[in-house]
């Protein structure tokens, strides 16, 4: 509680500096030449007349990240809406319809083939990316006034069973071309059943630099997260009983799981171009055109795993080294240079495409917590390229790949690119857009070597061949998108029903089809979401045929300054036999025995603003005991029950 409290504190603190530095009066007090102190008329006057010329600054905030090594600058929006608003829970936001062990912090894994992509390349943290931090998602921000956010949601109780998410963001300019941003991230769960706490937190410094000559996106990012294993309630005891829930059974009382990020992540570019005056309505306005840039990213990555168990004869089938203390330790960290040069598009000219080269030297190390021998340190040497048109009006277009030379992923290749047509159709802008990959994978190290006190292997898996090809139609004017997925992965990697890696021998063929709808009125908010999917081979992935998401909200405007809004959210995928969760390893693997889904998850919710608050009431699973009672989104690990969550937002921007 104290160092939740200190952090609280110095939030508030650094916001009040922040607002304050805004409005400081510069000159009153004491007239220092003439050697006498102003009367209290002449201070009033002046101070008046200095608050009447003293010119209000617009808030204009510019938010964008950085892909592609940092060839690409991409525009992103600030999120401050009040719709959907409430969808808190971060495996809401990736993912229509997830496996999940039950708790805010706990870990998932997307039901949706396709978005199964992870930020983090730590392979023991992928069951908990939705929760991390990775330079790949930062927004970079320019502010020409102080932006500050405060985000707060607490449960029911704050005694029991308590869930509280503590969220600050601050951005500032230095001036026009550096800005400065601090971003920290609670949760602590405790979670319905016994055992099952999860803690995790993000801290964030970050900076980015632009002018016409030089570029600088840079961060520091600290992850954490703690959770206990429970694994699971145990058998035979229906959720549909009058019981607590704390009165329910686990399978373990003494697994704790922690795992650490700490990343340090920089790109810069120093643009060769040319400055030209282009005539405007009002002005003659300079603007600098670039034609090449010289671009270095440098990224150091650590992480690490601890798994620790006390009684270590109960809940695993296998002990290697300790049969009295589990205490499984796991690291990996990352050091990488990458170095590109870039041919920019030419604006001013006409059929003209950008151009760029790269290349790039990874540094591997891995640990394991055993004395036995295993290749500790890898590297890799690889070299890319690509061609692309981002700025044209007909069409836009990329094509790039990746050649490894040396080192671990020796001969890996990646083939990807996309095309982009928009279509005007009326007065509708309709774009479709088709992307496809090719590639020839080296498997993961973790997948060929590991050891624990309940889990070892040592595989020699061959390459995976993986081709997928998207396609999707997007209407701006009636909020549709229409796409098809397809896959076909020779060599496929999965985890078998002993939790352990086991490649295919013969190809995976995944389809999948969805459609995305919006339905909005002077007072209606309706989103549809659609999925299904299928799979040639069910003896190595299980996914659910359908998969959906409903959301309805009436809004209207209360003494015509409040907005509020008010809805229902509805979940629900087919049976399938969902990927059980094993807590040695925090990876998901096949199981054939437990049915989950055919279950309505609704949630019912209340969204309110106020110039620049908003406020949310969510009543989480509210039809659980009124529907049925199969509310598992893992086997042996079921949802919440009824019970709600309130929040509150406050954004600042001066």
């Amino acid at each position: 509680m104290l160092r939740k409290f200190t952090y609280i504190v110095i939030a508030a603190v650094l916001i009040v500096i922040q607002t304050n530095a805004q409005n400081r009066s510069i000159g009153s007090g004491t007239n220092r030449e003439s050697g006498s102190e102003m009367n209290s008329d002449s201070e009033s006057s002046s101070r008046k007349n200095k608050t009447q010329v003293k010119p209000k600054i617009p808030s204009i905030i510019k938010t964008w990240q950085v892909r592609q090594q940092g060839t690409l600058i991409e525009k992103t929006e600030l999120d401050t809406a009040l719709t959907f608003y409430h969808v808190f829970q971060p495996i809401y936001k990736k993912s229509i319809s997830s496996t999940f062990t039950g708790n805010n912090g706990g870990a998932s894994i997307s039901n949706d083939f396709f978005q199964r992509k992870y930020n983090s390349d730590f392979y023991f943290a992928r069951s908990f990316d939705a929760y991390w931090l990775t330079p790949s998602q930062i927004n970079y921000f320019n502010t020409t006034t102080p932006f500050s956010l405060l985000d707060y949601s607490q449960s029911e109780s704050k005694s029991s069973k308590s869930e509280t998410r503590f969220n600050v963001f601050l951005s500032q300019n230095v001036n026009k071309k550096l800005n400065v941003q601090f971003i920290y991230n609670q949760t602590k769960s405790q979670g319905q059943y016994l055992y099952q706490e999860n803690k995790f937190h993000n801290i964030g410094l970050v900076s980015s630099y632009n002018s016409n000559n030089f570029l600088s996106h840079s961060n520091i990012i600290f992850n954490r997260l703690e959770g206990q294993e429970n694994g699971g309630i145990e058998a035979n005891q229906p959720l549909s009983g009058t019981d607590k829930t704390e009165n329910f059974s686990v399978r373990m009382d003494d697994a704790l799981n922690k795992i650490q990020n700490n990343s340090v992540f920089t790109v810069n570019e120093y643009r060769v171009g040319k400055t030209i005056e282009a005539d405007s309505a009002e002005n003659v306005v300079e603007r600098f055109i670039p034609r090449v840039g010289f671009i270095h990213e440098f990224e150091l990555s650590g992480n690490k795993r601890r798994f620790t168990k006390t009684d270590p004869n109960t809940f695993f089938k296998n002990i290697y080294d300790n049969d009295t203390l589990t205490h499984d330790s796991t690291k990996y960290s990352r050091l990488t240079n990458i170095f590109q040069i870039k041919f920019y598009e030419a604006p001013d000219r006409k059929f003209t495409f950008g151009k760029r080269a790269y290349i790039g030297n990874d540094q591997l190390w891995y640990g394991f917590s055993s004395a036995k021998y295993y290749p500790k340190k890898q590297s890799n040497t690889f070299i890319g390229g690509g061609i692309f048109r981002n700025e044209g009006k007909f069409w836009q277009w990329e094509a790039d790949g990746r050649i490894y030379l040396t080192g671990y992923r020796t001969g890996q290749t990646e083939l990807n690119g996309y095309v982009n047509k928009p279509l005007k159709i009326g007065r509708d802008t309709t774009s479709l857009r088709i992307e496809g990959s090719l590639k020839s994978l080296v498997p993961e190290y973790y997948d060929q070597y590991f050891y624990s006190n309940h889990f070892e292997w040592r595989n020699n898996f061959s390459n995976i061949n993986e081709m997928t090809i998207k396609s999707s139609i997007h209407s701006q004017e009636y909020k549709t998108t229409v796409g098809v997925n397809y896959s076909l992965i020779g060599n496929y990697i999965y985890n078998n029903s002993q939790a352990m890696p086991a490649q295919s021998n013969s190809e995976l063929l995944v389809l999948s089809a969805y459609l995305n709808k919006d339905f909005e009125s002077d007072h209606w908010v309706i989103r549809t979401q659609a999925l299904v999917q299928k799979a040639n081979n069910e003896n190595i992935i299980h996914l659910p045929v359908f998969a959906g998401f409903i959301s309805m909200n009436y809004r209207t405007i209360i003494s015509k300054v409040m907005h509020f809004q008010i809805g229902a959210d509805t979940r629900y995928n087919s049976n399938f036999y969902a990927d059980a969760y094993d807590p040695a390893t925090s990876r998901f693997y096949l199981q054939d025995t437990k049915l989950i889904g055919k279950y309505p998850y609704i949630d019912l919710h209340a969204n309110l603003k106020l110039k620049r608050t908003r406020f949310f009431f969510i009543m989480m699973n509210a039809a659980s005991g009124l529907v049925g009672d199969n509310y598992f989104l893992a086997p042996d690990y079921p949802y919440y029950r009824r019970t709600f969550r309130i929040g509150i937002s406050w954004s600042f921007y001066d």
